[in-house]
């Protein structure tokens, strides 16, 4: 267990990192999105989190390598702020930049130099290094289109030597704040799921200000949503309204009032779901709780 005591003071140190680059976004008023359109593939950018996947360099190919005891809690991710910042890890190493976005083309630059990371394992240190190579300087973007319908598609990002990397969305650029998402089970632990007839009338709607609002069971609740990349921290929840409920309800709704763990997250199914994935399972074997977006299938 060396190895993961290791990692986990290494995720310490990066997330205090990455706190200092997001900390200037939080409870940031979003601004007019259409005023913004870029009319292109830039669109898919700017207000996205996406993911790195691989790529390819003087015609070899690159990987994001898969998850171990030592990486599961390694994970890259970049996120383009509307006020032309960018921030993210690649994996062990935080970045920050700034960009010039246009529907077509993008340029970057470094903003705050990248600080080494010492204990980082092999296997992302080469997947950094490569991805650092790529990810600077003027680059096309690129959409690939989905393959099977209701699937993302992912973007690519190619420099004047032909040399790329694809990106997957874990958060889209647009469509994302401000839209109800309505329970739709939870994934268990033991392979089954679960969904409780009450639980049907449970949404939650996430706002680029930080808050957060939706229905329970009976009542309504706002809370607080910190996003750091592919991670939500939910706080500060609490009823705004007390409603008389049917027996069992206001306990059920006391349920959903818990302290939640931090949730990976990530949106799919062509943009109409939503899966939060606490990090660690809970006392009842939830391992995933999905969303659908109000108004889809």
């Amino acid at each position: 267990m060396r190895s993961f005591r290791r990692v986990r003071a290494l995720t310490v140190t990066m997330l205090a990192a990455l706190l200092t680059f997001t900390a200037c976004d939080v409870g940031r008023a979003g601004p007019d999105v259409t005023k913004q359109r870029l009319g292109g593939a830039g669109d898919l950018l700017v207000g996205a989190v996406l993911n790195f996947d691989g790529g390819e360099i003087d015609g070899r190919k690159f990987e994001s390598p898969p998850p171990t005891e030592e990486t599961t809690y390694l994970r890259n991710w970049v996120e383009f702020h509307r006020d032309g910042t960018v921030a993210g890890t690649y994996g062990c190493t935080p970045f920050r930049m700034t960009a010039n976005v246009r529907a077509t083309d993008l340029t970057l630059e470094e903003d705050t130099p990248t600080a080494a990371v010492e204990g980082c394992p092999q296997s992302l240190t080469s997947f950094e290094r490569q991805l650092k190579e790529i990810f600077t300087g003027h680059l096309a973007i690129s959409e690939q289109k989905a393959q099977e319908e209701g699937q993302n598609g992912t973007i690519e990002l190619k420099n004047g030597r032909g040399d790329h990397i694809t990106l997957s969305v874990t958060r889209p650029a647009q469509g994302f704040f401000g839209t109800r998402w309505k329970f739709w089970y939870v994934q268990l632990d033991d392979g089954g799921q679960g969904s409780d007839p009450d639980d049907k009338t449970v949404s939650w709607i996430f706002h680029e200000n930080g808050t957060m609002t939706g229905k329970l069971v009976c009542n309504d609740f706002t809370a607080q949503a910190h996003f750091t990349g592919d991670v939500v921290t939910i706080s500060s929840m609490r009823l705004t309204t007390h409603r008389k409920c049917a027996p069992g309800q206001a306990e059920h709704d006391e349920g959903w009032l818990g302290t939640p763990p931090p949730y990976t997250y990530g949106v799919f199914g062509a943009g109409t779901r939503l899966t939060v994935r606490p990090h660690t399972t809970d006392s009842h074997g939830i391992v995933e709780t999905l969303f659908k977006r109000d108004g889809s299938r």
